[in-house]
């Protein structure tokens, strides 16, 4: 039985395989970042092995601002004698501090790691220019900016007990006692309420 057509899209034909060929854009081409300082944010990162099968230590960074906002770069750390003192030098901001960690899922499920890359261009023996993550200082480790989190802090006083039925009105849950009576217009506006 030959299920293939089974479900047909809109005109009849399957939307993905060869048939969509011809309809597609081609992907623009692959050009490295230009040498510069980047706000980047960690995208992921992972233990992996070198074409060579040396261990290693890849994090891929995505670029935040400017006009190359989007774009990606990887920096990939190894375990060689040599090389060793360095990344744990460069990864230990991150909290990778043990192998344990670096098996483990990088950035770990609610954080951010919000880092500045300084970004150079090298040629390879093949003649490609590729990108060479120099240094990566990392600016913000932290709950994801977008979307913003909900607070975690309990209020700071306990809500006040009602004397009957509530109605629907602002919130001021979460908010320090001074900053609540002006969000709600209670406020004096002076010198004790700041």
């Amino acid at each position: 039985m030959d299920f293939t057509n089974a479900i047909p899209s809109a005109n009849g034909k399957p939307t993905g395989g060869i048939n969509a060929f011809d309809a597609t854009e081609a992907a623009p081409q692959f050009a490295p970042l230009p040498p510069g300082i980047y706000s980047a944010r960690v995208l992921k990162g992972e233990y992996t092995t070198t074409r060579a099968g040396a261990d290693a230590y890849r994090i891929r960074f995505e670029v935040t601002e400017g006009p190359h906002a989007g774009q990606t770069v990887i920096r990939t750390w190894t375990f060689s004698p040599k090389a060793l003192p360095y990344t744990k030098r460069d990864l230990a901001p991150f909290g990778l501090t043990s192998s344990a960690k670096l098996l483990s899922p990088f950035p770990e499920p609610g954080r951010e790691y919000l880092v500045r890359l300084v970004v150079a261009l090298q040629r390879g023996d093949d003649g490609i220019e590729r990108n060479d993550i120099k240094r990566v200082t990392l600016l913000s480790a932290g709950p994801p900016t977008d979307p913003p989190a909900p607070p975690t802090a309990p209020p700071t006083d306990p809500p006040a007990p009602t004397a009957g039925p509530t109605t629907a009105g602002p919130t001021t849950a979460g908010l320090p006692p001074k900053l609540a009576r002006f969000a709600l217009g209670k406020g004096k506006g002076g010198a004790d309420d700041r």
